[in-house]
């Protein structure tokens, strides 16, 4: 079972619950009872030379050859072995926005929500993005963008039940075992704390164009008639991933907010789209995938957490089905995670981690990292600066994070997002200075 499922989907949260105990009584290794090994040269695997010859295309040597040769191969390469078709071919359109709540989060921001369509004709869908601006957000003061694809729906993710969609709640018994499990901001973010340090904060739900479920399938087929025959999706994480980019289209036009400075994050299966959206995207200057484990930002030639024959049986509706095809023969894949993560240097990239998730592979991760390294390097700038897993300093545009805990989203991960955020997509100073 995928790291991320223990969260469950949006529509699926009494399964989630019920689901996580049975999964803590069974095994201990996925509810975060292990410690993941810090010692990368015991586990290290064979993988490709982020920089060395690759299907024909020779070593690159410069960044321009990176960019306007290795990288347009490399993104087909993911499609075709991993992902799928990312559908970035589609535009969201702007349909409809409303003031949800004016003196939002005690007074801290202004809540609205855009209604946003992609596509035209009878196979169009339209879904909605809620975002919280902080108060002083202005054409003349635009503020930095943090946009998130949520797990419980958009109103549990900013508690406000005017907004649209169903979902999660934040009240009851249901969200406290959700929380005592996988953290406190496992549902809502510390919304309040974001936009007094100056950020906006935007979140989507998924559901209503590319379901966390078998459903899935059908929603594809739907939006294939919008695509290409070569074009048609295969996995919702490419799906997740271009829904970054669509929201981004209508977002990058708000003046209340700077489109130079945007960050997307997300958790688990979120966290793999945020990844995979910012290898295809550069209009995203900063990357945050939280525990993405395998299929996000850990190596599929690493066996320390979960298999490629366990994701892709338990969820096989998130990739193309040729990724099921290397279950068992991880080494065969021609591209691997560190190729991923190299795709959105020399833009800065935080991997957040926790050493007792076990199950989303931290030392594959790290190692990902490491071979990522030499592209940043390439650019000019530095990569991983890290000597090891424990070495928690901050330097480079790759920042490896690890925290104590196992899989969720705690108030460490938040504290330890926006110090770093701070260093990367700083608020204006006259923001700062009014909170």
């Amino acid at each position: 079972m995928e790291a991320s499922s223990r969260t469950g989907s949006m529509t699926r949260a009494a399964f989630g619950a019920v689901g996580l105990i049975v999964i803590g009584l069974a095994g201990c290794t996925p509810l975060g009872l292990n410690t993941a090994s810090a010692n990368i040269e015991k586990q290290e695997a064979a993988r490709p030379d982020v920089l060395g010859a690759f299907e024909g295309d020779p070593p690159v040597t410069t960044a321009a050859e990176w960019t306007d040769r290795r990288a347009p191969i490399l993104r087909k390469a993911f499609e075709r072995d991993l992902y799928g078709p990312v559908p970035v071919e589609l535009h969201g359109v702007e349909t409809g926005r409303r003031v949800i709540d004016a003196d939002y989060a005690n007074g801290a921001g202004v809540l609205e929500e855009i209604d946003i369509r992609v596509g035209e004709g009878a196979n169009a869908f339209t879904y909605q993005v809620a975002i919280a601006y902080p108060k002083g957000a202005s054409d003349a003061h635009p503020v930095p963008l943090i946009l998130n694809q949520n797990f419980g729906g958009t109103p549990g993710a900013f508690d406000s039940d005017e907004l649209s969609g169903g979902g999660m709640s934040n009240e009851g018994m249901m969200a406290g075992v959700i929380r005592l499990i996988f953290g406190k901001y496992i549902i809502e973010g510390p919304n309040e704390a974001i936009l007094r340090r100056g950020y906006a904060y935007a979140s989507f739900s998924a559901e209503p164009f590319a379901s966390d479920s078998k459903r899935a399938y059908d929603q594809m087929k739907q939006m294939a008639a919008l695509l290409a025959p070569d074009r048609a999706p295969e996995g919702v994480i490419a799906v997740w991933a271009a829904a970054f980019s669509w929201s981004l289209d209508v977002l990058d036009r708000d003046p209340r907010l700077d489109a130079s400075r945007t960050a997307v994050w997300g958790h688990s299966r979120q966290g793999k789209a945020a990844l995979l959206a910012a290898a295809f995207d550069d209009r995203i200057e900063a990357a945050i995938p939280l525990q993405a484990g395998k299929g996000g930002a850990t190596l599929t030639r690493s066996y320390a957490g979960e298999s490629v024959k366990q994701i892709t049986k338990a969820y096989p509706y998130w990739f193309a089905p040729a990724y099921a095809g290397y279950a068992k023969r991880e080494e065969d894949i021609p591209v691997d995670q560190h190729q991923l993560i190299a795709l959105v240097a020399p833009r800065p990239l935080l991997l957040g981690n926790g050493w007792k998730d076990v199950w989303s592979d931290p030392n594959g991760g790290y190692r990902a990292a490491v071979g990522a390294d030499p592209v940043y390097r390439l650019f000019g700038v530095e990569g991983l600066t890290q000597t090891g897993m424990r070495d928690q300093t901050r330097h480079g545009r790759i920042d490896f994070f690890i925290r104590g805990g196992g899989h969720g989203v705690r108030v460490e991960d938040w504290d330890y997002m926006l110090d770093w955020l701070d260093q990367t997509l700083p608020a204006p100073e006259a923001l700062q200075a009014a909170h």
